[in-house]
């Protein structure tokens, strides 16, 4: 058993504060934003309300103060990204959640049900009559102030010896007491441990990789300064300390007012894809997103490769308020989108997702209380699986010569089992599907195999995939076989040929707007086809099609269709046949 590393001074004052506003406060149900699903209670906003105000004004020497800060946990940490294996979701009751999606949630996933003592016989009558399965639903029975499970629930993270814990921050809403106290309930419910410390902060401005590196905007370093005293550098140590985050990229506001929380305009799909919304060109967040897309695309993921940025359109959903198509739950292999009432845009947003992510399952889920700031991620939390099996690889993408290649996995069992099976699937053209072990390299859990040479210039497809004795399977990607990676294997060096019958360079500017050159030589005169393809290999534009002398040949491209209309934002991928090769490259439209 975990020994419970808490401030138990501090838990003591924050739950006789929180007693404070067990009851819902008087004056609320007048400017509430919506009603709970069945009608029980006006939910509070994720803004502080003005009853909530004039309570806490005339209270201040009841007002619950920051938690002492406990030892972080053993280093090196890793915190977990949304998309790595969960056994449960974090919800509250009342809910401000559609019955829906908790029937389709139980079917993947246990409920983890926060719901105070006085509530909890309503809530078992109503979900168990809305259809859920109560065999997938734990009650977390505790007071409660609101729904938003996201930006006070708990983060998890492996510590140095592979073990998981929680981490609780200090909930940026101070007069709320009883939603801070969650995650330290939670950890004590899973029987892990869990580490407060009392910097302000909050979920929804908050999205990991899994791979060390992080993102929010401004506010985390705004708050920690006005509630806490801390400079930037000491926000950035602290991410350090006890997420284990060695890149924090903290991303300017979109707009003036509103929440600040970056999980209503960008979220992270996988380590090197981000999903950014994209808006009519007269809002005037508008040219504050091209901006934030046009940086995330020169930045570097952890893979080495700057990011894949993917926009999603979000249409005014009434008083020039964006739909939030962004604030999406990602559950294993499952995406849960919200959507907003209208078909065709709802629709349109579902299709980016399964563009930007394919091989996941996405869904949409309507319910009228989503709002443009706020949606299904902020009222939903991942619970994740304390003995996870774990495949971390960094991708072999691009050209690749006619040799072996080597695939390098990461692969680490935390419920501590023995691995059972750890292999690479591949196969060349379309062909059938062979396998190489992956064995140990002898530094800590990794592990490699190679694909074999081809005997001639051909396409690849692979994934990484591995079990071990709890029987846990995980692959890389993590949706595969539905989803694999695939290189050109068998490109041409100086070793093989004194000069390349045709070669096709990187363009450039990559990513780019509004246009990029794409460059390609041939050794001798010769008929030349380059034609650009949308991510799922449908023509769009052809370039040239034509003889073309020997040496480089440039053309630019400004991003249209063959009608001469503009594309939307997202990689496209442009190809050349020449010399009897055929060669192909992503380039990222990013507006």
């Amino acid at each position: 058993m975990h020994r419970m590393r808490l401030s138990w001074l501090a838990l003591i004052l924050l739950a006789f504060a929180a007693a404070a506003i067990a009851q819902p406060l008087p004056g609320l149900d007048r400017e509430a934003l919506e009603w709970d699903v069945d009608g029980l209670e006006p939910l509070l906003p994720r803004h502080e309300t003005r009853a909530e105000a004039v309570y806490w004004q005339a209270n201040l020497d009841r007002m619950p103060r920051a938690v002492t800060s406990d030892p972080p946990p053993v280093a090196p940490i890793r915190n977990c990204a949304e998309w790595e294996p969960a056994t449960g979701v974090l919800i509250r009751y009342p809910l401000g959640l559609p019955y829906g999606l908790l029937r389709d949630l139980d079917d993947d996933v246990t409920l983890y049900v926060v719901v105070s003592s006085g509530y909890q016989g309503s809530a078992q009558n109503a979900l168990s009559a809305n259809g859920v399965d109560m065999d997938r639903v734990e009650w977390v029975v505790r007071n409660n102030d609101s729904i938003w499970t996201r930006d006070y629930g708990p983060w998890f993270v492996f510590d140095g010896d592979g073990d998981i814990g929680i981490i609780d921050h200090t909930y940026n809403r101070p007069w709320r007491p009883n939603d801070n106290l969650i995650p330290v309930y939670l950890a004590q419910q899973l029987g892990l441990p869990s580490y407060s410390h009392d910097m302000y902060h909050t979920g929804g401005n908050y999205m990991t990789d899994g791979a060390h590196i992080s993102s929010s905007t401004r506010l985390v370093y705004d708050e920690a300064a006005s509630e806490n005293g801390m400079t930037p550098p000491e926000v950035d140590q602290l991410m350090l300390d006890y997420y284990g985050v060695e890149t924090y990229m903290v991303l300017q506001y979109i707009e003036s007012g509103g929440i600040h929380h970056i999980d209503t305009w960008a979220k992270f799909l996988d380590e090197e894809t981000v999903l950014v919304k994209d808006v009519w060109s007269s809002h005037w967040t508008h040219d504050d997103l091209d901006q934030r897309a046009t940086l995330l695309a020169s930045l570097e993921a952890s893979t080495g490769r700057n990011y894949q940025v993917h926009r999603v359109y979000c249409y005014n959903i009434g008083g020039s308020s964006p739909a939030s198509y962004t604030n999406s739950l990602i559950l294993n292999d499952r995406i849960y989108v919200p959507t907003f009432g209208n078909a065709s845009y709802d629709e349109q947003a579902l299709e980016a997702y399964r563009e930007a992510a394919p091989g996941y399952t996405v869904e949409g889920y309507y319910y009228s209380g989503f709002l443009s700031d706020d949606a299904l991620h902020c009222r939903t939390k991942g619970i994740m699986d304390p003995g996870m099996l774990r495949v971390g690889h960094v991708p072999v993408i691009g050209e690749q010569p006619l040799d072996p290649v080597t695939i390098t996995a990461t692969i680490r069992a935390h419920s501590g089992e023995e691995l059972t099976d750890t292999r690479v699937v591949y196969r060349h053209d379309g062909g059938p599907w062979q396998d190489a072990l992956l064995s140990p390299t002898g530094l800590d859990w990794e592990y490699t195999a190679e694909i074999p040479r081809p005997d001639y210039f051909t396409a690849c497809e692979y994934y990484v995939t591995a079990s071990d004795a709890s029987g846990r399977t995980e692959t890389y990607p993590r949706v595969a076989p539905a989803r694999v990676i695939e290189f050109a294997h068998g490109v041409p060096t100086a070793a093989d040929t004194p000069a390349a019958a045709a070669r096709l360079r990187p363009n450039h500017p990559n990513p780019f707007n509004p246009s990029t050159t794409f460059s390609f030589d041939l050794h001798h005169a010769g008929h030349a086809e380059l034609v650009v393809l949308d991510a799922r290999g449908r023509h769009v534009r052809t370039l040239v099609d034509r003889v073309c002398p020997g040496g480089t040949t440039s053309i630019t491209w400004d991003g249209t269709d063959d009608r001469g209309r503009p594309l939307p934002s997202g990689t496209y991928l442009y190809r050349l046949r020449a010399a009897g090769l055929q060669y192909t490259k992503p380039a990222t439209l990013v507006k």
